[in-house]
């Protein structure tokens, strides 16, 4: 008796197709297991819920999905991916792309929609180290912003200490982290 497998993924970025209505989707679809990750979803390398569904599925198996971009974003990957089922006679299906991989226009169909999901991918990583670039010449930094005492702030902060205040005290009046306090501190003395 063959069974139906289900595979969930969203990158750790929030998107609008979220897990929940994956899951929810997968398990009208009458999925017997369903398993869902957070990864990204520009390689499978990483992704170990998706290789434990392949492992899992079996001769007349079928792995489901709800978007063909939810198992790869790749061409090669999503080959890869249909090849290893097709090696141990399962199937591969996705609910909003009805699609049967077992025949030549299944694969046609298949490859056609992967190669738009790649696309995709390549044009919104475009976009946005565009975005990215025209940002910085805008004078947008990146990254963590660089936390500046100044002497007198530090002055003030070891003064607060020797009264008996507690560093966690003292780094909470100026709004950053102990460990941060302690750092400044330790570069201002040495610089003096």
């Amino acid at each position: 008796m063959s069974r139906l497998i289900g595979y969930a993924r969203t990158s750790s970025r929030g998107q609008v197709n979220s897990i929940d209505t994956q899951v929810e989707l997968l398990e009208k679809a009458n999925c017997q297991v369903v398993l869902q990750e957070k990864k990204s979803g520009t390689s499978k390398e990483d992704r170990e819920q998706l290789k434990l569904a392949i492992s899992l599925c079996q001769k007349d198996d079928i792995l489901i999905c709800v978007d063909l971009d939810r198992v790869a974003r790749s061409i090669l990957d999503l080959n890869l991916i249909v090849n290893e089922l097709h090696s141990k006679g399962a199937k591969f299906k996705c609910l909003n792309q009805d699609f049967d991989t077992t025949t030549s226009s299944g694969q046609l169909v298949m490859n056609v929609l992967g190669a738009m999901a790649q696309f995709e991918s390549q044009i919104r990583k475009s976009r946005q180290m565009t975005g990215i670039v025209n940002a910085k010449k805008r004078g947008v930094h990146f990254g963590k912003k660089a936390i500046v005492l100044t002497d007198e702030q530090l002055k003030k902060a070891i003064e607060l200490k020797e009264q008996g205040k507690t560093s966690q005290e003292v780094a909470t009046e100026f709004s950053i982290s102990r460990s941060t306090l302690l750092k400044k501190i330790k570069e201002y003395k040495e610089r003096d």
